[in-house]
């Protein structure tokens, strides 16, 4: 039954009833669809007094809520305010909804403990809408939509979303770990070879302690040598200290509620770091231009918005099929917020995938993906921060991703 047929149904019914003098007229065959409507429902006339119910509500409210025809509806409500009820809500929403005419809704959750000492609790969406015959007010209906089990299941899904939120990101953060760890190589490597070069000029000095022909200016020398090391191995110190920040950062609990700030300049520095390897690995190259202050801050999670950009660097990088391509980052400022771009001349996605991208879990790498990536990114960037996700692609010429980030107020 729709909403509409549902409706002029119940109108009829309770036009019947007001009209005939609360007399129990009512076609058995009308009955029978009431009391089948899986929704709860009370009618009460302009006094509050209960002129109809059907079976579902008292299944519903069974051992909670005794009604019967001619009660008043506001006086039974009071012996069960126990359970959350407000009659006083009640009267000002059907007062509110007669005035306007229009069906005013509420959400509510009623718990308490029953008489047979189980615990009752549901939730309900309340619609109370007033019957009008031309000017004339007949009654209110209370339409009792239990929710309770929608509440749950969507729980459910949020629950199950941020599990496979934190094992996509994770997959992400493993697909790094190999080039993080080959970035480290180098710096590692140069570092050690500063250590044996400052053990040689340590022995130096330990051998020339006592020898008359040393001078000091030798001895200056040689500290300035131990300098020239140092100063070497400083900067590799720094590289390592920044790519372990940045994992960490990254390998953080994806679900914090944090609502952090981060400047671009940062977000762009934890990107380079993360996808250096890869970009040389296949030959591909990162371009960045900005038109706003890369000082300029933005409201959330970094390590959400770094796994988001690593996403589509790695699709552009694998849209060039293993031949050398140029990566274009474009960051702009419109009236809306910072808007990121992200180009790529590659293979482009065929018009299959561009119809379901973002809409369901479908991947641009064939058989080598899973499709979480960028349908994740697209809940991220809503969720997360409130911003917009889009694109623009055509075969054989490339993909165009659009970021859409709201400013900070």
């Amino acid at each position: 039954m729709t909403p509409v047929s549902f409706a002029v149904t119940i109108f009829l019914f309770t036009f019947a009833i007001l009209r005939l003098n609360f007399l129990n007229i009512t076609p058995i065959a009308l009955q029978r669809i009431v009391d089948l409507i899986s929704d709860s429902f009370i009618i009460i006339n302009q006094n509050y007094e209960v002129v109809d119910y059907n079976e579902t509500f008292m299944k519903t409210f069974e051992g909670v809520f005794l009604i019967k025809r001619r009660d008043n509806l506001i006086v039974r409500l009071q012996g069960v305010t126990e359970y959350g009820v407000d009659p006083a809500a009640v009267i000002n929403l059907n007062e509110k909804a007669i005035a306007s005419r229009e069906t005013q809704a509420i959400e509510k959750n009623y718990k308490g403990m029953m008489s047979s000492g189980e615990i009752f609790d549901k939730i309900f969406t309340i619609e109370i809408t007033p019957i009008y015959n031309v000017d004339d007010y007949l009654g209110t209906i209370l339409l009792f939509k239990d929710i309770t089990q929608s509440k749950k299941d969507l729980e459910t899904i949020k629950a199950n979303q941020i599990i496979i939120m934190e094992q996509e990101r994770m997959a992400s953060l493993g697909h790094l770990i190999g080039g993080i760890a080959h970035n480290l190589k180098t710096p590692i490597m140069s570092i050690a070879g500063g250590i044996e070069g400052l053990k040689e000029l340590v022995e130096e000095y330990r051998s020339s302690i006592g020898d008359e022909e040393i001078t000091d200016q030798d001895h200056l020398e040689i500290a300035s040598d131990m300098l020239v090391w140092l100063d070497k191995m400083g900067p590799y110190c720094s590289y390592m200290s920044d790519i372990i920040s940045t994992v960490k950062g990254q390998a953080a609990q994806f679900n914090t509620t944090n609502a952090l700030g981060f400047t671009i300049d940062e977000l762009l520095k934890r990107v380079d770091l993360l996808m250096k390897h890869e970009l040389n690995r296949y030959h591909c190259s990162l371009e960045v231009q900005s038109q706003i202050d890369k000082s300029f801050e933005i409201v959330g999670e970094v390590s959400s918005l770094v796994q988001i950009f690593d996403n589509i660097i790695i699709n552009s990088i694998q849209a060039y099929e293993g031949k050398r391509g140029v990566i274009e980052l474009d960051i702009s400022e419109n009236e809306k917020g910072i808007l990121f771009t992200l180009k790529d001349y590659g293979k482009g996605m065929p018009q299959n995938v561009k119809d379901r991208l973002f809409k369901s879990m479908i991947t641009t790498k064939g058989k080598e993906g899973t499709g979480l990536g960028l349908y994740m990114s697209y809940a991220t960037i809503k969720g997360r921060f409130g911003g917009d996700m889009w694109f623009e692609s055509e075969e054989g010429l490339g993909t165009k991703f659009f970021i859409l980030i709201p400013k900070k107020e």
